[in-house]
């Protein structure tokens, strides 16, 4: 991305950075104060960011972002719409875990689509850890119910959920209904987390995402996934700015160990 280096290489006018901004998914709001620090600043480009890494710093001193720390007798629910890469981010979660010495588990609750299932199994089968699937066309509420009772010895239990659109109202209803079956069994865990996955490639619509799942379920974590393509990258200034959810993880690639903690610090030097 590094608009910032556009900017000065091309010399471009107040217009065109305003526009350069917007194409890489930065609200206006926060374009308008990257301008005018452009403006104020006469000096180099490396000056020039500085100034704006600095003030975005500042702005968001108060935001918890990654923070991450594996723990045992947890439980984790990823959801997300279709194609945000969230069963690859599973294969990569499970490889954390066993990193950390403890024995994760999966419950394939995506019982409408057999394919995301057989991925799953491939990742399960790859790191020799239990996975328990229901049938096709099973109520996943009911898959994840047995799942976990016969999870009980793994460390860890990480349930997929099926890819859904944010605004197919039934869809969300479904997961509010898997969300409260979990609190049934909510004793057996020390931890009960769900999280959210994005591709950052998604740009500004990112924010009506989390507004759809925000609505049924409680959101406690995002995983932006796809960050190694070229991404709207600056839309995430805005869901930082708007959520109180923190950013825990970012994926930047197919491998497996290819998932990093979010470093807010790190995200503005690859941005500007």
């Amino acid at each position: 991305m590094f608009f910032l280096k556009k900017i000065f290489q091309k010399k471009l006018n107040v217009d065109e950075t305003e526009d350069l901004l917007f194409e890489n998914g930065v609200e206006p709001k926060f374009a308008e104060l990257i301008i005018s620090k452009i403006k104020d600043n006469t000096s180099n480009e490396e000056d020039v960011k500085k100034v704006i890494k600095k003030e975005l710093l500042t702005k968001f001193a108060e935001k918890k972002f990654g923070g991450f720390s594996p723990q045992s007798k947890s439980l984790y629910i990823i959801a997300g719409n279709n194609g945000s890469g969230k069963t690859t981010f599973i294969g990569k979660f499970i490889n954390l875990f066993q990193k950390n010495g403890l024995n994760p588990a999966v419950i394939a609750a995506d019982t409408f689509r057999a394919a995301a299932i057989d991925q799953l199994e491939h990742f399960t089968k790859k790191f020799e850890v239990p996975i328990h699937k229901g049938n096709n066309m099973e109520d996943p509420s009911a898959v994840i119910f047995q799942g976990i009772d016969k999870m009980k010895e793994n460390d860890v239990v990480i349930i997929d959920t099926s890819g859904r659109q944010h605004n197919n109202k039934n869809l969300m209803a479904e997961l509010k209904k898997i969300s409260n079956i979990i609190s049934k069994k909510s004793d057996q865990f020390n931890l009960i987390q769900t999280f959210l996955t994005l591709d950052a490639n998604t740009g500004l619509a990112s924010k009506h995402i989390i507004e759809g799942f925000r609505e049924y379920i409680t959101l406690d974590g995002i995983i932006l996934n796809k960050v190694d393509s070229n991404a709207k990258y600056g839309a995430l200034l805005t869901i930082i700015n708007d959520f109180e959810i923190p950013v825990v993880f970012e994926g930047y690639g197919e491998g497996m160990s290819d998932l990093r903690e979010f470093q807010f610090e790190e995200y503005l030097d690859r941005l500007i």
